[in-house]
């Protein structure tokens, strides 16, 4: 039988022998520990991914809210050493910062367990305990998740620009800008593919798509609380070899206006007790083959009464994906208006299904076409009629 999961990874990592096998089993236990991120809030860094699905988000803070456990994304060992080079870097270039005396936001202590407030300069020493060692850096709290359920922090602070550090290798190049690492890669004489890294790292002349996306939350984030924030800085360092570049952004209403749409049908969504309608429409492809509430998304794919569709509809008895039974539509008492019209069709949370908006894209990665119009395709399947907005995949 053939090992999968988390004990695979285990077996794997034990067989590599000696002290690196020691070292990756250890990895792998200080990943499985509790987590402190909080589930039950919208990340920034999940509205910027390029797949994102704020049905999923809603699936997840509400059965938080239930009381249920959401077991956290399980890594491989060589994805845990990626994210552990990710902290050092992000250490480095605040300790430089630190170290000019330019570096703002929260400061705490571990000595005492004192939290610093919001954006200051870096205190020197506790104002509680008055120790120096203690003080470690907290970021920039950017907390709005009473206002809009959107809670993160920036890397840094700089006079009035937030810092955000990002080591870039093959891995982000691929997930961001996929044609970009296509044509800086090359067949070689043995039939290989072999990357410029060189041509691919100079090809880079803006941030890439999710970074611009997080970008505007962070800023919006940022005005919304009172932040003196008006412009965020990119600091970028090449993994392949440690080469920087720097980008500065400031707040588009166009990019930050559909990602607030969707962030507030979650919002409503959970108000209301229903989901915003789906932006994915294939449960054989990713973002949904590998969601956890996948059946309980996919349970009925029939249309409304109206014709419409992309909304799940639970009927009598249905189960959600931890086999609770949930009431149906008929066990709601109907309600008609003075017309005889009947009201209890759930109403969307989101009325307008968005595809994904490729924003700020290299130049290699032509720009989104869209045009504003609004093309609706009816796709049959074996059981429903799904319809797909522009930009959906399926």
């Amino acid at each position: 039988m053939k090992l999968t999961g988390r004990l695979a990874d285990v077996v794997a990592a034990r067989a590599s022998g000696g002290l690196l096998g020691d070292i990756k089993t250890h990895l792998i236990h200080e990943a499985d520990k509790p987590s402190d991120r909080r589930q039950d809030i919208i990340h920034p860094s999940e509205v910027a991914h390029h797949d994102w699905c704020p049905r999923a988000t809603y699936y997840r803070i509400r059965d938080v809210r239930a009381g249920h456990e959401v077991k956290a994304e399980q890594h491989g060992v060589g994805t845990l050493a990626i994210f552990d080079e990710g902290h050092s870097i992000h250490g480095k270039y605040q300790g430089w910062l630190r170290k000019m005396g330019v570096l703002k936001g929260r400061w705490d202590c571990q000595e005492c367990g004192h939290r610093g407030v919001a954006w200051p300069d870096d205190p020197g020493q506790c104002p509680r305990c008055g120790s120096v060692s203690g003080v470690v850096y907290g970021e920039v709290p950017l907390d709005a998740v009473e206002q809009s359920l959107i809670g993160g922090h920036a890397d840094g602070m700089v006079d009035d620009a937030l810092i955000e550090i990002k080591s870039i290798g093959i891995g982000t190049i691929r997930l961001d800008a996929p044609e970009l690492l296509k044509k800086h890669t090359h067949k070689a004489i043995n039939g290989k593919n072999l990357v410029d890294l060189t041509g691919l790292w100079d090809a880079i002349s803006r941030p890439l798509p999710s970074h611009l996306k997080q970008a505007n939350v962070y800023l919006w984030l940022a005005k919304l609380l009172g932040i003196p924030a008006t412009r965020m800085i990119f600091l970028y360092e090449f993994k392949a070899n440690q080469q920087t570049k720097s980008f500065e952004i400031k707040l588009s209403d166009r990019i930050i206006k559909p990602l607030l749409k969707r962030s507030h049908a979650i919002k409503i969504g959970l108000d209301a007790g229903a989901p915003p309608d789906r932006v994915f429409e294939d449960p054989k492809k990713n973002p949904c083959k590998s969601c956890t509430w996948l059946k309980e998304c996919y349970a009925d794919n029939s249309p409304e009464q109206d014709g419409r569709s992309g909304e799940t509809a639970r009927g009598e008895g249905s189960k959600d994906s931890r086999g609770n039974v949930r009431a149906g539509s008929s066990r709601r008492r109907a309600q008609q208006d003075s017309q005889g019209r009947d009201r209890t069709r759930r109403q969307r949370t989101d009325g307008l299904v968005l595809g994904d908006e490729r924003v700020g894209e290299l130049p290699q990665h032509p720009a989104g076409t869209r045009t504003g119009r609004r093309e609706v395709r009816r796709v049959r399947t074996r059981n429903s009629t799904l319809r797909r907005g522009p930009g959906e995949k399926g």
